[in-house]
């Protein structure tokens, strides 16, 4: 009997299991950010929007919308904010901290439709060389793994 439990196990298992899937995207979009001094600091919020192409991974391209706030100053950045990419029905919520000037990390935590069930997290580097913030736009690129679950 316990055998046959095993077994079952077994074959079953493996079909329930998700991989992750690699995924490299990039972000471009306009970028609407406000700064407040702060002392020696500056505050700063944001609300950019934009699209992004994927070029490995298990979702589409599509629309972003990126908002969040923090503070900058002699010590270094922190903050963090979500990204929602996709519209009406299917979309996911990126939400990211900043680790390091141009550099986050990020998780997945919401999504809807047909990236129902979606998880992951990874990277973003935002491109932050002179000719890159001289216009009012951002590139940033993000890479890590993504899990979606079967369409079964």
């Amino acid at each position: 009997m316990l055998r046959s439990m095993l077994l079952t196990v077994v074959l079953i298992a493996p079909q329930c299991l998700n991989a992750s899937e690699k995924v490299a995207v990039t972000n471009y979009y306009v970028v609407n950010q406000e700064q407040v001094p702060a002392g020696e600091n500056v505050f700063w919020k944001e609300d950019n929007y934009g699209t992004y192409t994927v070029e490995e991974g298990p979702i589409e391209s599509g629309f972003v919308r990126c908002v969040g706030s923090g503070f900058g100053g002699p010590s270094g950045v922190n903050g963090s904010g979500v990204c929602v990419y996709g519209e009406n029905e299917d979309t996911f919520t990126m939400r990211w901290e900043v680790v390091s000037f141009g550099f986050n990390e990020w998780q997945i935590v919401a999504s809807t439709g047909k990236y129902s069930g979606m998880t992951g997290s990874g990277t973003t580097k935002t491109r932050v060389a002179s000719e890159y913030l001289a216009f009012p736009h951002r590139i940033s690129d993000w890479e890590g793994e993504l899990t979606l679950p079967d369409g079964d």
